[in-house]
C-alpha cells in the first residue's frame, strides 16, 4: 500500500514539473492577478460613488471580456486558471515535501481549497465569455445576498450563514498571517525572494495579504450579522461592505487603502508568476 501511496506522490510531483502545465499555471496565475487589479479597481471606483461595475471576481471578468480582444484573454485566464487547478491538485497529492506530520497535511489542504477555487474561477471565467455582450455584468452583492437567502431556507439555515462567515473569517485571519509571518515566500522561488526585486515584492505581498485578510473579515461580519439577524439583505460581497461604509466618516480613505491592498495582491500574483515554485 505504501509502494501505491508513493508511486501516486510520484506521479502528481512529475505532473506538476512538466513544462507545459508549469507555463499554463504560470499563465493563470498572472491572470488571477490582473483579476484583483480589476477588483481593486472597480472597488475604488464604487467608494467614489461611481459604481460603473461589481468589485467581484465575476465583475473584474466581465470588465475584462469586454474590453478589444477581451473574449481572447478571458478565454486564455479560463485556460490558466484549470492549469493552476490542476498544478494546485498536484500539489495536494504531491507536494509540501519540506513539511511534516501535520503541517503537511494541512498544507496539502490548502492546495485542494486552492483547487476548488480556481475550478470555481474556470467555470466563471468561461460562463463570463460566453455571455459577454448579454448584458450580464453581475453584482457581487447581488450573488452574495442569493447565497444567503438560499442557505437560510435550508434546515439550520441561519447556523449555516453563521459558519460560513467564520469561514471566511478564518480565510482572512489566514491570510494575514501568511502576510505577517512571510510564508507567501515558500511559492517563491529562489530569484524572486533574493536581488533588488526582493524588496519590492516583500512590500506588495505583506501589503497585499493584510488588506485582502481584513476584507474576508469585515465580509464575514456581513454574513454572520445575516444569520444572527435571519435577514439575507444585510449579507453582501465586497460591493455591499464599500456602500455600508463609504459614508461614514473617513470611510472612503479606509475603503482606499484595503482596495489599494488588493491592487498589491494582484500586483504581487502577477510578479509570483514569473517566479512560481513548487513546494
Amino acid at each position: 500500500m505504501s509502494a501505491v501511496h508513493d508511486s501516486v506522490e510520484d506521479a502528481a510531483r512529475e505532473a506538476r514539473e512538466h513544462p507545459a502545465l508549469d507555463r499554463a499555471a504560470r499563465v493563470g496565475m498572472f491572470a488571477y492577478g490582473v483579476m484583483y487589479l480589476v477588483v481593486a479597481w472597480l472597488g475604488a471606483q464604487l467608494a467614489l460613488h461611481d459604481p460603473s461595475g461589481s468589485a467581484s471576481g465575476k465583475g473584474a471578468l466581465h470588465e475584462v471580456a469586454q474590453q478589444p480582444l477581451g473574449a481572447l484573454a478571458t478565454w486564455l485566464s479560463a485556460g490558466g486558471f484549470a492549469a493552476l487547478a490542476i498544478w494546485h491538485v498536484c500539489q495536494a497529492v504531491g507536494g509540501h515535501r519540506t513539511d511534516d506530520g501535520v503541517r503537511r497535511w494541512l498544507a496539502r489542504a490548502g492546495s485542494a481549497g486552492r483547487a476548488v477555487v480556481f475550478v470555481v474561477l474556470t467555470m466563471l471565467a468561461v460562463r463570463t465569455v460566453n455571455r459577454s455582450g448579454g448584458g450580464d455584468g453581475g453584482g457581487g452583492g447581488d450573488d452574495a445576498r442569493g447565497l444567503t437567502g438560499e442557505l437560510m431556507r435550508q434546515p439550520l439555515g441561519p447556523a449555516l450563514v453563521v459558519a460560513v462567515g467564520v469561514g471566511v473569517a478564518a480565510l482572512g485571519v489566514i491570510s494575514v498571517h501568511r502576510g505577517v509571518t512571510d510564508r507567501w515566500r515558500k511559492g517563491l522561488d529562489a530569484d524572486g525572494q533574493s536581488g533588488t526585486i526582493s524588496g519590492p515584492v516583500a512590500l506588495l505581498a505583506r501589503t497585499g495579504h493584510v488588506c485582502r485578510g481584513i476584507a474576508f473579515v469585515v465580509l464575514a461580519g456581513l454574513f454572520a450579522w445575516a444569520g444572527i439577524t435571519h435577514d439575507p439583505d444585510k449579507s453582501g460581497g465586497l460591493d455591499q461592505a464599500i456602500v455600508r461604509f463609504r459614508d461614514e466618516p473617513y470611510g472612503p480613505w479606509v475603503i482606499l487603502v484595503i482596495v489599494a491592498g488588493f491592487a498589491c495582491y494582484g500586483a504581487f500574483h502577477m510578479v509570483r508568476a514569473f517566479y512560481l515554485r513548487p513546494s
